[in-house]
């Protein structure tokens, strides 16, 4: 692959790509010779292509760079009360739904908050699929849901807490857990989880549910937008 990948490179300068791989080649026969590249070695290498070279070892070490990159811890959420209070400062005093995704590593820190869907004073329409997309490619071992209610009633609806059942029986079967889901005012939190209202659906449940609701919106925070489990099922980090 990085064979390929190097010319390529020399490719986009214009150059003949296979000269530039066998002098790349006599530099760097191991990928991993990249790693232990002296100054001597790397002035005698862009010597023969100053520009192309050049630019290519400077890419080499932005990639080093990035790859020992890790993401920002924000919190801890193990305990829901720091959680939902979190969200409370993130959401609560919002004047439109919004559906937000808190991505968990595995222990428990909270590894990245994003803004899923933004909907109306009443409503937001959700899709499963790009909530464990974004799970997915952020590599998470797990996640939890938070959605405002800007009227101040903190209670979920009956849609909320189907709609976060759902998650958690799909999260289950593709091994990616939803810890919680949390409806936050501008004074207070719902943990679902505290209150034990995440309780796994059966998968026969989920599927005659979907093609039931279809894409009808509730009148609570969002719709209810399974239309095929397998193909949530099938989701794959692209």
């Amino acid at each position: 692959m990085i064979t390929n990948k190097i010319k390529q490179f020399y490719r986009l300068f214009g150059q003949d790509e296979n000269h530039a791989l066998r002098n790349f080649q006599r530099y760097f026969p191991e990928p991993y010779t990249l790693n232990e590249i002296t100054h001597d070695t790397a002035e005698d290498f862009v010597s023969h292509n100053e520009v192309a070279n050049q630019a290519l070892l400077i890419g080499v070490e932005i990639g080093k760079a990035v790859a020992f990159q890790k993401r920002q811890v924000l919190l801890n959420a193990k305990y829901s009360t720091k959680m939902g209070t979190f969200a409370q400062k993130k959401i609560g005093h919002l004047s439109q739904e919004q559906l937000c995704l808190a991505l968990l590593d595995a222990q428990l820190n909270v590894i990245g908050w994003e803004t899923v869907f933004v909907g109306t004073v009443s409503h937001v329409q959700a899709s499963p699929r790009e909530i464990f997309q974004r799970v997915l490619k952020a590599n998470a071992v797990g996640f939890m849901i938070v959605h405002n209610h800007p009227s101040g009633y903190v209670m979920p609806s009956k849609a909320d807490i189907v709609f976060s059942q759902r998650l958690a029986t799909l999260g289950q079967q593709m091994d990616i857990h939803l810890f919680d889901s949390f409806v936050v005012t501008h004074s207070d939190y719902w943990s679902m989880s505290e209150k034990k209202q995440l309780k796994k659906l059966s998968r026969s449940n989920v599927i005659r549910d979907s093609f039931l609701n279809g894409n009808r919106c509730f009148d609570s925070w969002f719709a209810i937008v399974i239309q095929n489990f397998d193909v949530i099922h099938r989701v794959v980090k692209e």
